[in-house]
């Protein structure tokens, strides 16, 4: 029945297990309505007003009990989201840091950090980056796509802490362009695809930056097309963003494996 019913039916119980051990079967009927246990307004009631004030109890005894059961269970839905949540954000932190931590042990890995590297060198901002670089062994690419920016085109690198642009005015014979950013710093923003039947264009990204350190001010430094789209470049660029920039501590599971254990382990 629940803690709420049930109270209320020992209430019943005791008075009328104190009625009978003094008086007649007669008397019971009237004295259990003049209980001063009981919370009737009026006393001496008839038995039909008895019966009709102990349902009408029972009933918000009932609707209490739903009330205490529907918000536990809310509440323990609201938990199981969350932990499904912070769940799969673990998931994306623990695949991010394989990919990243891949190089000496996957050929293609180890190829991409040396030409990300190489590229790296050559870069004319690179000095302004330098506090936030990893070693070549902890910097693989998590993603390398072909990029058209402007009248060039090239390559994208992105790691889990930056984004590289490596693009040709001219193939083969012109030089490299390369230009670095800081993964926590840029902003992306989806423009829609061109209308124009002379150059349809898919959709682009405007990539910006804190104007002179401020950072309710952003100016665009870079618009591009990425081979992949635009929509899921940038939300993959997102996603590793999100990673880089929150506390690992807040992913910190029991070890039966979620924060819904943890609530129920401090309860």
């Amino acid at each position: 029945w629940g803690t709420e019913v049930m109270a209320v039916l020992d209430s019943f119980a005791e008075d009328y297990d104190d009625i009978s051990d003094n008086y007649d079967s007669e008397d019971r009927r009237v004295l259990a309505c003049e209980s001063p246990r009981r919370s009737w307004s009026h006393r001496k009631l008839s038995s039909f007003e008895c019966a009709e004030d102990a349902v009408s109890r029972i009933l918000l005894a009932f609707q209490r009990q739903n009330d205490v059961e529907q918000g536990a269970r809310l509440g323990r839905k609201n938990m199981q989201v969350m932990d499904r949540l912070a769940k799969m954000q673990a998931h994306k932190r623990n695949c991010i840091g394989k990919l990243s931590d891949a190089y000496g042990s996957n050929l293609l890995a180890t190829k991409a950090a040396d030409e990300f590297h190489s590229y790296l060198r050559k870069c004319p901002n690179v000095k302004s980056h330098s506090g936030t670089f990893k070693s070549t062994s902890h910097q693989v690419p998590l993603l390398i796509c072909n990029v058209m920016a402007g009248n060039a085109t090239g390559t994208c690198y992105v790691t889990d802490s930056h984004i590289l642009f490596v693009t040709q005015l001219v193939p083969i014979l012109g030089g490299n362009r390369v230009a670095l950013f800081s993964i926590v710093d840029v902003e992306l923003t989806i423009l829609p695809a061109s209308k124009s039947m002379l150059s349809p264009l898919p959709a682009s990204i405007s990539l910006s930056v804190s104007a002179s350190g401020k950072r309710s001010t952003r100016e665009e430094v870079y618009n591009f097309i990425p081979s992949i789209g635009a929509r899921r470049f940038a939300k993959f660029v997102e996603v590793v963003k999100d990673v880089s920039v929150e506390d690992p501590n807040t992913l910190k599971f029991s070890d039966r494996g979620g924060l819904i254990y943890m609530h129920e382990g401090s309860r």
